[in-house]
């Protein structure tokens, strides 16, 4: 009875450690989509006024904060980045001038920016780097090491 209870102990940890690589691929899968959009010829910058801020259910491959910017020729939704890292920073409200340099992407068949950049009067939020990195990858860990 001791051998069948070590080795089925033995089973469920061999099960426990093969399936960690497929959860770290899973979440890993959320990251490529923030970068997935960055290359060279997708960056632009745009300038306009936003007309409302909307939270994303985390259902969606696009989760998160989203500013709608109406500029001269268009409203486009603007991807900033997950709720819990967007409400750290000053929050956007209705009305604010902002501009915006980030990848334009189409999300269900509808135009979109992922931005790296946002400026908002003297305040200027670096989202993700050149490559489409997010800011916040590594954030907590960084903030307790500052600490």
């Amino acid at each position: 009875m001791k051998r069948y209870i070590t080795s089925l102990i033995v089973l469920v940890l061999a099960g426990m450690m093969a399936s960690t690589p497929l959860w770290a691929q899973r979440g890993m899968g959320k990251m490529q989509n923030y970068m997935r959009p960055f290359g060279p010829g997708t960056v632009e910058t745009v300038s306009g006024e936003v007309t409302d801020v909307v939270y994303v259910k985390k259902s969606t491959n696009m989760a998160g904060v989203h500013i709608m910017v109406k500029t001269d020729k268009e409203t486009i939704p603007v991807h900033l980045g997950p709720v819990w890292y967007i409400e750290k920073q000053q929050p956007f409200e209705k009305g604010d001038r902002v501009t915006v340099t980030g990848s334009r992407v189409t999300f269900n068949k509808v135009p979109a920016l992922v931005a790296s950049i946002v400026v908002r009067g003297e305040m200027t939020l670096q989202l993700r780097d050149k490559n489409g990195y997010p800011a916040w990858r590594g954030w907590r860990k960084s903030r307790t090491m500052n600490n």
